[in-house]
């Protein structure tokens, strides 16, 4: 039998599932989104919020479907998971640490909090998980609860977790987590961008997608941290509802949207190492001529 051929990696993607979602259900639906990802040299991964919801956390099956968090199969034993627990139905005075310290405990240990019914992780052979684990982390790909906590993240990801900045997040149907003092939340409040310079001195882009018929997230919330963070965002609205859209258009919207930008990116670096060179070039012309005239 052929060796398995390795696979050249870019980088890797962070996936955040929605609440009472799962890493495994959240694989499921971005089926279509993952194998063009992976053609184009990116590792996806999967990673459990550290909430598992009890019964009374749960809300209906009618919600359950509103939530996408129903699978096609009839999987009595799913795990359903969340970021945080909400309090009286809200999303007041909640606690984040836990799923901070889900993603650092993946970043320097390669922990993964993992379910009975999950196939999505430790199908990988020692020299596989090696490589992973070398890779950068280079997007954040969240779904509602999931794209409100990466995109309070995302701004700061590089000083929480101490590696190298992001080149891109991909929220869908997300929003802005209310940080007032009221709201009791305020600890987060920095993790967010403070000022529109900042916002556009960011080292990545970020791509808002939201549903036009969505009743879980509305409109006004979804476009709370679009406006927040505009001066390095971009929109894309779909005509369905609380989901992510899997169908080859909307999935190659998004990994156009990538790709344009990883050659925006790549474009700019080239011109700075250029303007260097130009301008390591006149000084060193000014200086010669300098010394022509002493």
């Amino acid at each position: 039998m052929a060796p398995k051929k390795s696979v050249e990696y870019k980088g890797k993607i962070l996936f955040l599932h929605g609440y009472t979602q799962s890493a495994s259900l959240f694989y499921a639906k971005t089926s279509a989104l993952r194998k063009k990802l992976l053609k184009l040299g990116y590792k996806c991964i999967y990673l459990n919020g550290p909430y598992v919801l009890t019964p009374a956390d749960l809300p209906s099956n009618d919600a359950l479907s509103k939530f996408s968090s129903v699978t096609t199969s009839e999987d009595n034993d799913m795990t359903y998971r969340a970021w945080w627990v909400k309090q009286d139905s809200t999303n007041n005075k909640i606690n984040l640490e836990k799923s901070i310290a889900a993603i650092r405990d993946y970043i320097n240990h390669g922990q993964i909090i993992s379910d009975p019914d999950d196939h999505t992780m430790n199908q990988q052979s020692p020299e596989e998980i090696e490589q992973e684990n070398k890779l950068p982390i280079v997007g954040i790909i969240g779904f509602s609860q999931g794209a409100a906590f990466g995109g309070l993240i995302a701004h700061k990801f590089h000083e929480l977790f101490e590696v190298d900045p992001l080149k891109f997040v991909i929220l869908y149907s997300g929003f802005k987590l209310d940080t007032s003092k009221q709201a009791g939340n305020d600890q987060y409040h920095e993790h967010y961008p403070q000022t529109e310079e900042e916002v556009i001195n960011s080292h990545f882009k970020y791509l808002h997608v939201y549903g036009e018929l969505d009743t879980v997230v509305e409109e006004s919330r979804a476009m709370s941290l679009f406006e927040l963070t505009k001066g390095s965002s971009d929109l894309l609205k779909h005509p369905g509802g609380h989901f992510v859209p899997n169908s080859k258009l909307y999935v190659e919207r998004v990994t156009n949207w990538i790709q344009n930008n990883e050659e925006k990116k790549e474009k700019e670096e080239v011109e700075v190492v250029e303007k260097k060179e130009e301008d390591d070039i006149d000084s060193l012309l000014d200086m010669m001529d300098g010394f022509g005239k002493v």
